[in-house]
């Protein structure tokens, strides 16, 4: 099976950090074709190393990571000469140290488009850091329309909404079927709702009226993101084959993001190599977002909503 991978970069010093590196010779180790889109100034060493291993595309910095797919995926030229096309990005750190067990657990699947997760925030849909089209998909309407009309757009809410979102209503209207690799237990599904419930609360002030009391319900029922609310699933045999670089970043829910980090170093020492010095490095270009503020919960709620505390043994 011939795959195509393109794979959306940035870095705010045009270097390649460890992680990046590991992620894009793991793809490398299992397409036929990897082309990284780039929209950092990049430094010639970075630059001769991607060279080697990837088609390397370079475009200003504008549009966010859709925009980088599809000028990656217009500079490859006949997508339906591949069995299956991918789109991924760089935030996220990729844990094994290939995506063969990914593909190969992937074809047996009966999906038309599929990805590490899917999300049900705003819509259902899979999440767009790394998502694969099979072939049929490719040729379709459907797919060719999306990313023809696609425009750059500079507000991330926006990207996610109209892009991210709306890819997958896209295609689900055209009567295509995905599934991810990531599959939720039901010990995962009540353990991701408890988070919800103190995320819940860390972006509400103490509800003291019936107003308060369902908009903080309603906030806790709300669907969760696996990427964040579950992360540590990547300690179960990397069940959940990845951590998002914005959870170790912000830990919007509570997960002891350090301890996680220092494990997934222990577990996974490569794949994890140079990111906590790429946390701190970069750390000043990365303000909190709105989205990511907590509001200080009484003392009276905080036993109901206890930081996860991980095991060695785990």
């Amino acid at each position: 099976m011939s795959r195509l991978a393109v794979m959306a970069h940035y870095d705010v010093a045009g270097e390649l950090r460890p992680h990046v590196r590991g992620q894009v010779e793991a793809l490398a180790a299992s397409v036929d074709t990897l082309l990284v889109c780039t929209t950092a100034q990049l430094q010639e060493s970075a630059r001769a190393w991607l060279s080697e291993r990837a088609v390397l595309v370079e475009r200003a910095n504008y549009g966010y990571d859709f925009f980088s797919y599809k000028v990656g995926l217009d500079a490859a030229g006949d997508l339906t000469a591949y069995d299956e096309v991918v789109v991924c990005n760089d935030t996220y750190v990729f844990a094994l140290d290939s995506y063969d067990r990914v593909f190969e657990e992937m074809a047996a699947r009966p999906c038309d488009f599929w990805g590490l997760t899917g999300a049900e925030r705003v819509a259902p849909h899979i999440q767009s850091f790394f998502i694969a089209f099979r072939p049929w998909v490719v040729a379709s309407r459907a797919f060719t329309a999306f990313w023809e009309e696609m425009e750059p757009i500079s507000k991330r809410r926006q990207v996610i909404r109209r892009y991210e979102v709306g890819m997958s209503r896209r295609l689900y209207d055209a009567g295509f079927v995905s599934d991810t690799y990531f599959v939720e237990t039901p010990e995962d599904r009540r353990i991701a709702r408890e988070r919800m419930r103190w995320w819940a609360a860390h972006r509400s002030h103490f509800p003291r009226t019936r107003a308060e009391v369902r908009e903080w319900r309603e906030r806790a029922n709300e669907p969760w993101n696996p990427a964040r609310s579950l992360a540590d699933r990547v300690l179960d045999n990397a069940r959940l084959p990845y951590v998002k670089i914005d959870t170790l970043r912000y830990d919007p829910y509570n997960l002891d993001a350090d301890r996680l980090l220092e494990l997934c170093e222990r577990r996974f020492p490569q794949r994890f190599e140079g990111v906590r010095e790429f946390l701190e490095e970069t750390a000043q270009h990365y303000p909190l977002r709105d989205t990511e503020r907590l509001l200080p919960t009484p003392l009276a709620l905080e036993p109901l909503f206890p930081r996860v505390r991980y095991s060695d043994a785990r």
